[in-house]
């Protein structure tokens, strides 16, 4: 063998079963291949693995792909917020919805598209208040309900001023000010 990763037999990726992963990405460094211990896709060795990512860690592809999995799932899983009614609608309108459903007063549908795993966006609308939250597309309607009324209780909505309109809060970049009413037909505006 000439050290040049080419000269390596072929290997179904199954025959691969060990890996280098730094603890807390969404990725794997590279495979080990099984005949020299170097890398896959590079020939590296553990020194310049190191070199290049001082927290990697050797591991079996399992245990890295479980890690990785749990760092996708804690960085892209998000509660709930409070949206506009236009991004709830730009979103019902992007992909056909999945799961549309009304819970507990509470109407819900997910997005088709993963952002990971099997997390994706899911979005509610309860009363005239929009929300998003990024959780399992599995997550049924009435936990979905739950936690959508739970926010809404816990973040009430200011009282509008003389105009009706509700002012958003200070400091609060979840809150919305409530949709400007429809205009009469025959008015101005």
């Amino acid at each position: 063998m000439t050290g040049n990763p080419n000269d390596r037999r072929r290997l179904p990726y199954d025959a691969y079963t060990e890996c280098w992963y730094v603890p807390g990405e969404t990725h794997i460094v590279d495979v080990i291949h099984p005949d020299d211990g170097l890398t896959l896709h590079f020939a590296e060795d553990a020194a310049q693995i190191c070199g290049r990512y001082p927290a990697a860690q050797r591991m079996s592809c399992d245990e890295a792909w479980a890690a990785a999995d749990a760092a996708g799932m804690a960085q892209y899983r998000k509660d709930v917020s409070e949206v506009t009614q236009e991004r709830f609608m730009d979103a019902l309108n992007v992909l056909p919805p999945v799961g549309w459903t009304t819970r507990q007063g509470v109407e819900s549908f997910r997005i088709s598209e993963r952002i990971w795993g099997s997390l994706t966006d899911i979005y509610a609308r309860l009363g005239d208040r929009y929300f998003v939250l990024s959780d399992d597309i599995r997550l049924s309607p009435g936990i979905v309900a739950d936690r959508v009324a739970a926010f809404a209780a816990a973040h009430p909505r200011i009282t509008g001023d003389a105009d009706g309109s509700a002012p958003e809060r200070p400091g609060d970049a979840g809150s919305v000010a409530a949709p400007l009413p429809n205009p009469k037909p025959g008015s101005s505006s």
